[in-house]
C-alpha cells in the first residue's frame, strides 16, 4: 500500500471524525486505535437515549409498567376474591407470618405460615382485639397407671390408599406417637371462676365450666403447658362492668360510680383445665378428665404459605364471581395463599389486612387498579379527540368558527372544575350500575378537559398553517382533512405525548375524589378512591391506619406519571438530542 493511499484513508477518518456521527471505538491492549465503526441513531434511539439518563422518569416508568401488570394479572395475583365479606375479620390487621414453632417440649423452624385470628372480647379487660388463636391439633395425655395416649385431629394427618397414617400437617420433628386416635374435632373443657376484691376481700362472683375449640394465644395458651391460668387487672372497665353486671350476685350494691372503684379495686380470674373433650368422625364423644390424665405434650394447628394455591376460582354458573385469566382463561390458581386444610374461618392472609367488612384489602387494591389506572386512558382518548376536533376547525379555518368554539371553551374553563364535575355529577341519577357509572365518569372528565386542551391545539396549528409545507399543500389542491391529519397533526405529535402523559394524574385523582365523595363507584365494586371513604373515621385512622394504603397507591401512580411525563418531555426537546 503506498504513502498516498494511507494519506487518504488517514484524512477520510479525520474528516468523519469532525462531521460527528457516533463512532463505536475499539482499543487493542497496546491502547492504539484500529477499526472505526460508524453507527448513526434513529431520532427514536436518540429519544430513549436522552429519557434514560433521566433516573426518575425511568423509575416511574418501572413503577408503571409493574403496576399495568398487576392491573391485568388481577385475578392471579389476589389470594380472595375482593368483594367476598367475613365479619370474623372486619378490620384485621396486616397478618403475622411466623417462621419458628415454640411450645413448652418443640421448639424447631418452620417454612412461614400463619396462625388463627379473629376479633376476640377479652373476658377480664371487656376489650375487643385480634387475637391469635391456638387451635389443638395433636394432645398427648398420660394416664395415672402410665399409659399414655395421643388425641389427633384428623385433618393434619394423611391416610394413604393402603391405609397407612402419615403425618402431613404436624410440626418438623413431631411423629405419630405409638398410641393415637384419630378424631374429627377436638375440644377443651376449661373452668372459669370470677373474683372481684371489694374493700380488700375477694369475693366470687362466677364459676362456669364451658368447652372451647382452641385458646387465645398469649391470655390463657398456658391451660395446656400448667393446667392452670390466673390473670389480674386494674382496669377501670373491668371493675365497672363488674360492678354493674355482676354485683348483685355478691351483694355489691351501690349507685356512685366512683364509690363503686374505690371499693372494688381489682378483678380477678382463674382457669384451670378440667379435661380433654373429643369426637369421632361418627361423633361419639370421648372425654378424658384431668382426674385420670395430664396432658404430658400437644401441638396446635398451622397453616402453611404457600406459592401457586387455590384460594378462589371461576364459577361459571354465576358471572357476578371472579377469578378468570384475562377475562375469558377459567383461573384456579393464584400466585400465593394460605392453606387452610380444614376450611378454619379464622385463616386468612391479608397482607395489607382487611377492611369493615372483612374483605381482603390487598385483593380489592389489586382489582380497584383496573378502575383507577383505566379511566385515565380512556378519558384522555377522548379528550384528545375532542380537542383534535374542535381546536383542529378552530385553528385551520378561523374567522366565524374560531370564535365561536373558543368563547365557549373560555366559558366553560372559567367555571371552577372541581364544582363544575360536582354539578354534573349531582344531576344524573346516583345509583347507577358501575359500568355505567364508569362510563359516566369518563363523560365528565372528558368534559372538563378538552376546552383547555383545545385551545392550546388551536394555538399550535395557527402557528403550523404558516409554514410553507403547508401552503404547499393548500396550492397542490390536497384536501382540507388530508392536510390537518397528513401534515399538520403528525408535527403536534411531540406535544400530544407529553401533554397526556402529564394529564393521566388529573384523571386519576378527579375519579378518586369524586369516588371518595360517593359520587363515583360505589360499593361493591372497588376504586382506589371509594377505598379511602373507609378511612374517614378518627377511631377507624387509628385502629386501622392500613386502609390509607389506597391514598398511598394513588400518590405513587400519580408521581410516577409525572416523572414519565418530564422525562418524555426532556427528551423531545431537540437540545436533550444532542
Amino acid at each position: 500500500m503506498s504513502k498516498e493511499e494511507d494519506k487518504k484513508k488517514e484524512n477520510k477518518r479525520l474528516n468523519d471524525q469532525q462531521q460527528g456521527p457516533i463512532l463505536d471505538t475499539d482499543l487493542d491492549t497496546n491502547g492504539e486505535s484500529v477499526d472505526f465503526e460508524e453507527v448513526f441513531l434513529t431520532r427514536g434511539q436518540l429519544m430513549w437515549r436522552a429519557f434514560r439518563k433521566n433516573k426518575l422518569a425511568m423509575v416511574g416508568m418501572w413503577i408503571l409498567i409493574v403496576m399495568y401488570i398487576a392491573m391485568i394479572f388481577a385475578d392471579f395475583l389476589a389470594p380472595y376474591d375482593p368483594f367476598a365479606q367475613n365479619l370474623n375479620h372486619s378490620l384485621k390487621r396486616p397478618t403475622k407470618l411466623f417462621k419458628s414453632y415454640n411450645v413448652a417440649d418443640l421448639d424447631t423452624s418452620m417454612m412461614p405460615y400463619v396462625l388463627p385470628e379473629d376479633s376476640y372480647i377479652d373476658k377480664l379487660e371487656y376489650t375487643r382485639n385480634f387475637k391469635t388463636r391456638l387451635f389443638p391439633s395433636r394432645i398427648k395425655v398420660q394416664y395415672t397407671d402410665g399409659r399414655e395416649v395421643a388425641v389427633i385431629d384428623k385433618n393434619v394427618v394423611e391416610v394413604k390408599e393402603d391405609g397407612t397414617i402419615i403425618p402431613k400437617y404436624l410440626p418438623k420433628g413431631r411423629t405419630l406417637d405409638d398410641k393415637f386416635v384419630l378424631a374429627d374435632s377436638i375440644r377443651l373443657v376449661v373452668r372459669t371462676k370470677g373474683y372481684a376484691k371489694i374493700d380488700g376481700e375477694w369475693k366470687q362472683y362466677k364459676d362456669e365450666t364451658e368447652d372451647v375449640d382452641s385458646l387465645v394465644f398469649g391470655v390463657d395458651s398456658s391451660l395446656l403447658e400448667k393446667g392452670a391460668n390466673i390473670r389480674l387487672t386494674h382496669s377501670r372497665t373491668a371493675r365497672s362492668v363488674v360492678a354493674q353486671n355482676e354485683g348483685w350476685k355478691i351483694g355489691f350494691f351501690t349507685m356512685d360510680e366512683q364509690e363503686a372503684m374505690n371499693r372494688l379495686t381489682e378483678v380477678k380470674l382463674e382457669q384451670e383445665l378440667v379435661g380433654v373433650k373429643y369426637y369421632d368422625e361418627e361423633f361419639n364423644e370421648y372425654m378424658i378428665s384431668t382426674d385420670e390424665a395430664r396432658v404430658v405434650s400437644y401441638d396446635y394447628k398451622f397453616y402453611p404459605v404457600k406459592w401457586f394455591i387455590k384460594s378462589w376460582g371461576p364459577d361459571r354458573t354465576d358471572p357476578s364471581k371472579v377469578g378468570y385469566l384475562f377475562w375469558v382463561i377459567p383461573l384456579y390458581h393464584h400466585l400465593f395463599g394460605v392453606d387452610n386444610y380444614d376450611n378454619n374461618e379464622y385463616v386468612s392472609l391479608n397482607i395489607f389486612g382487611a377492611d369493615t367488612f372483612g374483605r381482603d384489602v390487598w385483593s380489592r387494591i389489586i382489582f380497584a387498579s383496573r378502575i383507577s389506572l383505566t379511566i385515565g386512558f380512556i378519558g384522555l382518548t377522548v379528550t384528545l379527540l375532542l380537542s383534535l376536533l374542535f381546536g383542529g376547525i378552530s385553528g385551520f379555518y378561523g374567522g366565524l368558527i374560531d370564535e365561536t368554539i373558543m368563547r365557549i371553551c373560555e366559558i366553560l374553563m372559567a367555571i371552577p372544575g372541581f364544582y363544575l364535575m360536582l354539578l354534573l355529577r349531582a344531576v344524573l341519577p346516583v345509583d347507577l350500575p358501575s359500568t355505567q357509572t364508569y362510563m359516566l365518569l369518563v363523560f365528565i372528565l372528558a368534559f372538563l378537559g378538552w376546552p383547555g386542551s383545545a385551545r392550546i391545539i388551536r394555538g399550535q396549528i395557527l402557528a403550523e398553517r404558516q409554514r410553507e409545507y403547508v401552503e404547499a399543500a393548500i396550492a397542490l389542491g390536497y384536501p382540507d382533512m388530508r392536510v390537518m391529519w397528513r401534515h399538520i397533526i403528525p408535527n403536534l405529535s411531540t406535544y400530544l405525548i407529553v401533554s397526556a402523559t402529564l394529564s393521566i394524574p388529573g384523571y386519576i385523582l378527579g375519579e378518586a375524589g369524586l369516588s371518595y365523595l360517593g359520587l363515583g363507584i360505589r360499593e361493591p365494586s372497588a376504586s382506589w378512591g371509594n377505598m379511602l371513604t373507609a378511612a374517614q373515621d378518627v377511631y377507624i385512622l387509628e385502629n386501622a391506619p392500613w386502609l390509607l394504603i389506597p391514598g398511598a397507591f394513588i400518590f405513587i401512580v400519580v408521581l410516577a406519571f409525572n416523572f414519565v411525563g418530564d422525562g418524555l418531555r426532556d427528551a423531545i426537546d431537540p437540545r436533550a438530542l444532542g
